[in-house]
């Protein structure tokens, strides 16, 4: 095991040094997306939704200004005029059940923004490997044009000297033909892949190192991916609470001032007015509010319920997967030994005239091959690691 481990190091130690990790590049691609742009807004919106839930009153008060005479009729002198204002009022409790559905959807946006984020964490995971994976595939295809030219250069040469048949030299270059195919198709697709991990990052760096699979516990309830729907079932019943405690509209207290006279000869009078407006409850009014709020509950807990079971199976997926990987790579490299053991053995019977030109180039794509798959399944074991820690959810 300790060879499997010291191969997928090798891995990263083969390539060139990197100015950021994976954790910069995440930060730097979360900072892109429109989530994290608008959070700052989002919290003035909270703050102010608190502000109102703990309000004097719960909504704005609101002032009636009424004049009235007889001008246009007996023209005695009757005026009238009345100033009021009507302030609402919270019911018993009520405003301590706003403020509870304020605080959830808080916490419900600030989980939705952590699996927002873990969600952008898979989506640079699979970038950098999918440029690690074309880097790979691109250094392997260049050493291939270098070791067939070398070849073909030299049955050339032997050619020359008699030693071969022309049809050797065919079949020398055409491989060389062959290999430059497969070095442009890797360059576009390790293009193609940069590209891809610059316009997700903004950045055109490649993190460099490997990521540690995740040791400490992680606790299926506390994912990030169950967190807004955990979150959500508690908006739902604060919402539900309101519902069923709240059965009415809000009452009114009204407060006015009416100024008055009968004749013109007469002197104004002056009274203060008092007036409680208290809404009845109705079915009318509560049952689809209560009806609405109690399957919203239930949407949001069987939403839960699904999410949970989803997580567990990838979770159980990530780990298998992680395990074949590290099986394939012991394979792959037990493969790649005895294809490069037979390639030199198979190349120096060709010096030797022992060997057709035929044995020695498939031994030769052999050995490449074989290569290819273990370099690869390094990648891909390193992969696992990081698959299995977004699985946990877990940030680089």
């Amino acid at each position: 095991m300790k060879y499997l481990w010291a191969a997928i190091a090798g891995v990263a130690a083969a390539l060139p040094a990197h100015a950021q990790s994976l954790r910069d590049a995440l930060e730097a691609a979360w900072t892109r997306q429109p989530l994290a742009q608008a959070r700052p807004a989002r919290a003035q919106e909270f703050a102010a939704k608190r502000d109102a839930a703990q309000a004097l009153f719960p909504e704005p008060p609101s002032l009636v200004v009424g004049n009235r005479d007889d001008r246009l009729h007996r023209n005695q002198g009757a005026r009238e005029v009345t100033a009021e204002i009507a302030l609402p009022l919270w019911l018993p409790g009520e405003r301590g059940r706003q403020d509870a559905i304020v605080s959830a959807e808080s916490d419900q946006y600030n989980a939705a923004l952590a699996a927002a984020k873990l969600k952008i964490a898979g989506e640079v995971r699979e970038a950098y490997w999918q440029v690690r994976l074309t880097e790979n595939e691109l250094a392997l295809a260049w050493r291939k044009v270098e070791e067939a030219a070398v070849l073909a250069a030299d049955v050339e040469r032997r050619v020359k000297a008699g030693d071969l048949a022309r049809v050797d030299l065919n079949q020398a270059q055409a491989a060389e033909r062959l290999a430059r195919g497969a070095l442009a198709e890797a360059e576009i697709k390790r293009f193609r892949a940069k590209q891809g991990f610059n316009l997700l990052t903004g950045s055109g760096m490649l993190p460099g190192g490997e990521e540690n699979r995740a040791t400490q516990a992680v606790y299926l309830e506390d994912h990030p991916l169950l967190a807004p729907l955990r979150r959500a079932v508690a908006t739902t019943q604060a919402k539900l609470d309101l519902a069923t405690q709240s059965l009415r509209n809000n009452p009114e207290l009204e407060l006015g001032l009416r100024r008055e006279r009968g004749l013109f000869d007469e002197p104004y009078s002056h009274s203060l007015e008092v007036r409680f407006r208290l809404p009845f409850a109705t079915d009318a009014r509560n049952r689809p509010r209560i009806a609405a709020a109690n399957g919203e509950m239930i949407e949001a807990q069987a939403a839960y319920n699904l999410e949970r079971a989803k997580v567990a199976a990838e979770i159980e997926a990530a780990r298998r997967e992680l395990e074949q990987a590290r099986t394939v790579m012991q394979l792959t490299q037990s493969r790649f030994t005895l294809a490069a053991d037979t390639q030199r053995l198979l190349a120096r019977a060709f010096t030797f005239g022992e060997l057709d030109l035929i044995a020695r180039l498939r031994s030769e794509n052999e050995r490449f091959e074989a290569e290819l798959q273990f370099t690869r399944a390094q990648l891909e074991a390193a992969r696992a690691i990081s698959r299995f820690n977004q699985a946990l959810g877990v940030l680089p």
